[in-house]
């Protein structure tokens, strides 16, 4: 459920279950949400709120709302209320409308202030934050982190650069390019040309619900190699597709590692590469970002690890443990 959300928007929701427990809320609210952002974003706090006595006094009247129970501990798993739940949906709503990859403490905010009868949305809304102004900012803020609209032959209109690389052995410029116009629904696009060049080429030819992303390449072999995201509209959310490798000389494009053929030694359930980080020297291993489904009682718990995987047997070997989500 969690695998699109960024580090800070899992640890916001994460504060908000620890803001539900000292409370003694036997759920996750709309008003333990909103400490939750507050406490794990500075910045967005910054910019939607006057003053940190403004802050001071939304966690005195959520206090004052609160009717206080015994603190549950941090070991009970507490789920979401009903309200909770919708503005999760309405988050991944938002990142959708603004062609977001990925759903931000922003995509939070804007979930709780379209839970317009919430508690959250209230106190928001008493401190003149509104929806309409809110999405006015977060859309304005994409805009100017994607910049003009590319000029270079080859390109799209609606995309901006994201990520540039550069590939020794073949010579060849690699471009991560994503969405630039905010209310465009694109998904992200790999493009490369030869340094001597002026037009890029479009790496293979993804349905329209596929992303490509991730890209990530050595100096030795010709190869870029490269992550695929197919997204869910229905859910509003997606699902790892698989890694792919690009020959930069000949076009061929392979799958590389698939969700059938992905191999982890330990018990375990679903497995998701969310990120590639580097490729080796010799282009046969690949270091990721890897989420993995623990199964328990009611649920289950995704562990995220940097790890490698080798490209031949498909085997995880677990580097360093990064982060918990719990759903």
């Amino acid at each position: 459920m969690f695998e699109r959300y960024t580090e800070k928007a899992r640890r916001a929701i994460f504060f908000a279950r620890y803001e539900a427990s000292q409370f003694g809320s036997p759920y996750i609210e709309t008003e333990h949400l909103l400490l939750g952002l507050l406490r794990e974003d500075k910045s967005l706090t910054h910019r939607f709120f006057r003053s940190y006595a403004s802050v001071e006094l939304i966690r005195k009247q959520i206090e004052g709302h609160t009717v206080i129970r015994e603190k549950v501990a941090t070991s009970v798993d507490l789920p979401l209320s009903n309200e909770g739940k919708r503005v999760l949906s309405y988050a991944a709503g938002e990142a959708e409308r603004l062609s977001h990859k990925h759903i931000g403490t922003e995509h939070l905010l804007l979930g709780l202030l379209r839970e317009e009868k919430c508690f959250a949305a209230t106190l928001l809304n008493e401190r003149d934050v509104f929806l309409d102004m809110a999405r006015e900012q977060v859309g304005g803020d994409a805009k100017e982190q994607f910049g003009s609209y590319p000029k270079s032959l080859g390109l799209p209109a609606g995309y901006g650069f994201h990520k540039l690389l550069y590939n020794s052995a073949a010579e060849t410029v690699i471009l991560e390019m994503r969405h630039a116009a905010a209310l465009q629904r694109l998904p992200t696009r790999l493009f490369v040309r030869h340094k001597d060049a002026e037009a890029y080429e479009q790496i293979g030819n993804p349905a329209e619900d596929v992303c490509y992303e991730s890209p990530v390449t050595c100096e030795k072999y010709p190869l870029v190699v490269f992550n695929s995201f197919k997204s869910d509209k229905v859910r509003r959310g997606g699902d790892w597709d698989g890694v792919y490798s690009f020959n930069l000389n000949t076009k061929e494009l392979i799958l590389r590692i698939s969700s059938e053929q992905l191999r982890f030694s330990e018990p375990h359930g679903r497995l998701s590469i969310t990120e590639l980080v580097s490729l080796s020297e010799d282009a046969r291993t690949v270091y990721v970002n890897i989420g993995i489904e623990k199964v328990v009682s009611g649920g289950g718990v995704v562990h995220y690890h940097l790890a490698k995987v080798d490209l031949a047997d498909q085997e995880v070997r677990l580097l360093s443990r990064l982060m918990d989500t719990r759903f």
